[in-house]
């Protein structure tokens, strides 16, 4: 008799660190976040602006924006960091049921009932199985259903850490050159505000 345990330690670790990626000057984002406009001349760009106020303005403003798009980043990554290692698990398991199908194996599977109750099951060739598919609703498919439905949720998840690992480098550059423009503008204010006393004093 062989047995089942379910409580596997979830995987981490599964997904290539996008911290250190750098961008090609013409990457668009595929997800439509913005890029931030490089300057070397503040002088010109907060005339462009209506002077240094409306571009500093304009420049935490956006700061803001991309700060709010990297929390919501954050939490997604978090979610899948939970989520793929379920899948995985699961097709695992299914995968474990089919190659048991046709033996005459009985299986003993230990399934959680709550955080610390689990319940012990007698499991003669499985042919199908239940699958949570949220809010509470549980449907029942074949073996090679289960496995193709979970390896397709599995991709689709992979491919959304990918994508959110990305967003996350480029939030991070773009944030960069944000608070390089916010230096900016500010020693231009300094400059001009010493400029105009020099100017006043010599009057």
């Amino acid at each position: 008799m062989t047995e089942i345990n379910t409580s596997v330690p979830p995987l981490v670790g599964v997904m290539k660190d996008y911290n250190m990626q750098e961008f090609p000057e013409d990457y668009v984002n595929p997800r439509g976040l913005p890029r931030i406009e490089f300057f070397e001349n503040a002088a010109e760009y907060c005339k462009a602006q209506g002077g240094a106020t409306a571009a500093a303005k304009k420049l935490n403003e956006m700061f803001s924006k991309f700060k709010v798009y990297e929390y919501k980043m954050h939490q997604n990554k978090e979610s899948l960091l939970r989520k793929i290692p379920e899948i995985t698990k699961t097709i695992e398991m299914v995968k474990h049921l089919k190659a048991k199908q046709d033996s005459d194996e009985v299986l003993e599977a230990h399934y959680e009932l709550s955080d610390v109750v689990y319940a012990a099951a007698i499991v003669d060739k499985p042919k199908r199985v239940g699958l949570w598919l949220g809010a509470s609703v549980m449907v029942e498919y074949s073996l090679d259903e289960a496995i193709a439905l979970l390896s397709k949720n599995l991709a689709s998840a992979q491919e959304n850490m990918e994508n959110i690992l990305q967003d996350i480098a480029w939030i991070r550059d773009q944030t960069n050159i944000c608070e390089v423009n916010q230096n900016r503008i500010y020693n231009h204010t300094i400059m001009e505000k010493r400029a105009a006393k020099e100017a006043a004093e010599k009057k």
